[in-house]
């Protein structure tokens, strides 16, 4: 099996219109395929991809602090040992003898525990913190594995792992012939969740100065792990001269650009209508099937048998 993760260094290049069109060719072609949105903030590939409603599962990102009222004596030691600024003095006049209770703010506990060490009393406790759901659904493709992270949600590392976790699991019972996953924006920790271990990284960007300096830092994380890595240049026609010198910069490091997508209006308004764009424009349909073929044959030429991921060039040296 092959796991190719489809990720950019901003948002709004394509990459979610890429990797559905990629998963739908697959699929035409008769090939098993498991898909994975690990952007848990905003995930939004079952919006072209339709897929059945499955119960979402609760997601535990940590432990949050919990104050029990009646045994709390007021005397604040938990409030100045807080470093994160979570606990507070509140009116406790409901309380008889005692003119202050603590309150803490879910907000800001980032869960350390170190209340339930200070409390002269033991009016701490530790609860669990659901900050998202994650959920497999399945469509005409395949299982399709995402999640929600909540608001102010934390560990969005963990979901992306999760949600990861779910759609290999899926891949292996159903011996899939490919794991896609459709990464986050950005270099955070829930990038290098989603790109952890791939046999690809596919970086989707455009021809603007932000997006090519989004894929700059992008292709730095790509080298930092040793995984191999793949471009696809959205809007191309937008500035064809851009297109030219960044296709030269990236051929001098040995980046291969495996297509470039003209700008087309069929594409948004598919995406308003919720329909995968491959048939939305001749050049854009055309576009995106030779890239699907071109992906295919890098895979098959930098990748062993088994999916196992060839050694880099750093990695051929130490092993001589």
């Amino acid at each position: 099996m092959k796991t190719v993760a489809v990720i950019s260094g901003k948002g709004g290049t394509g990459k979610t219109t890429v990797s559905a069109s990629l998963a739908t060719l697959a699929h035409q072609e008769g090939r098993r395929i498991v898909l994975a949105d690990t952007d848990v903030d905003a995930s939004n590939l079952a919006l072209l991809l339709h897929p059945v409603e499955a119960p979402a599962v609760p997601f535990i990102g940590g432990e949050v602090a919990v104050v029990d009222p009646n045994a709390c004596t007021g005397c604040g030691l938990c409030v100045d040992s807080c470093r994160y600024g979570a606990l507070s003095m509140v009116d406790g006049e409901v309380f008889p003898g005692r003119t202050s209770v603590v309150e803490v703010d879910p907000l800001s506990c980032e869960g350390c525990a170190v209340c339930t060490l200070v409390c002269p009393s033991q009016a701490f406790s530790m609860r669990d913190d659901v900050s998202g759901d994650w959920t497999l659904s399945s469509c005409d493709i395949g299982p399709l594995a995402f999640a929600r992270l909540g608001v102010g949600g934390e560990n969005s590392g963990r979901l992306v792992t999760q949600v990861r976790k779910v759609a290999a699991d899926a891949a292996r019972r159903t011996e899939a012939e490919m794991l896609l996953i459709d990464g986050p924006p950005g270099t955070g920790c829930p990038v290098i969740s989603a790109v952890t271990g791939v046999d690809l990284v596919l970086l989707v960007t455009e021809p603007t100065p932000p997006g090519i300096s989004d894929l700059r830092r992008v292709l730095v994380l790509a080298r930092h792990f040793d995984i191999p890595a793949a471009v696809v240049i959205n809007k191309a026609d937008l500035n064809p001269d851009l297109v030219v010198s960044l296709t030269a910069e990236l051929e001098a490091q040995g980046v291969k650009v495996l297509g470039t997508i003209p700008y087309d209006e069929a594409v948004p308004k598919a995406q308003r209508e919720g329909i995968v764009p491959i048939d939305a424009g001749t050049d854009v349909g055309k576009a995106l099937r030779q890239l699907h073929n071109r992906l295919h044959t890098f895979l098959a030429e930098n990748t062993g048998a088994a999916g196992e991921t060839l050694p880099s060039h750093h990695q051929q040296e130490a092993l001589g």
